[in-house]
């Protein structure tokens, strides 16, 4: 009897130890999609090879802003095609001038897909304060707030719909384009 209740806990323990496997290695997850965290470090070094041939020197640059753009392009990437968005013409770029294309132009068209509405009074008071401090947001009209607003709530919806995340290696991660008036954080995985 105690032989197979040994046998029980090992049969679970290797199950469970199989599952987190299945996460391992894993850098975002779109709908089925799994984008292995080597794309991405490939991606990053492909930067930093541009980088180093423009006499950066890498010693001291932190790879922290490059990793998390990548993941923001692939993200934007895979969410257009898993939402089924009209196709990217991409010929003739290499495979990250591709993956940033397609991030730029599947987000343009996720945004002119938004319907706008109306903001509450605490992301009139957030995006008040983000004006203070950042031309760019003082330059966005009501409007434009108004869209992103529609914009951003669309983007938690696919969030949730298609169950993206992302590896915790890559930190709080945050896809709204004005996290600072309508946060969209992505969960980690």
């Amino acid at each position: 009897m105690r032989g197979y209740r040994l046998g029980a806990v090992a049969s679970l323990l290797l199950l469970a130890l199989g599952a987190c496997g299945s996460q391992q290695g894993a850098a975002l997850f779109v709908g089925d999609e799994r984008v292995p965290e080597t794309t991405i470090d490939g991606y990053v070094t492909t930067i930093a090879d541009f980088r180093a041939e423009q006499g950066e020197d890498l010693s001291i640059h932190d790879y922290a802003g490059d990793r998390e753009q990548v993941v923001v392009y692939v993200l934007y990437s895979e969410l257009g095609q898993a939402v089924g968005l009209d196709p990217v013409d991409s010929a003739g770029a290499d495979e990250l001038e591709a993956i940033a294309l397609e991030a730029e132009q599947y987000f343009q068209q996720l945004v002119a897909q938004s319907e706008p509405r109306p903001l509450t009074d605490a992301e009139i008071e957030a995006a008040t304060a983000a004006a203070a401090t950042d031309a760019n947001v003082a330059g966005y009209s009501q409007g434009d707030l108004e869209l992103l607003a529609g914009f951003t709530d669309d983007l938690a919806g696919y969030i949730e719909e298609y169950d993206i995340s992302v590896n915790p290696r890559y930190g709080d991660f945050d896809l709204s384009p004005l996290p600072s008036v309508f946060p969209v954080e992505v969960p980690q995985r």
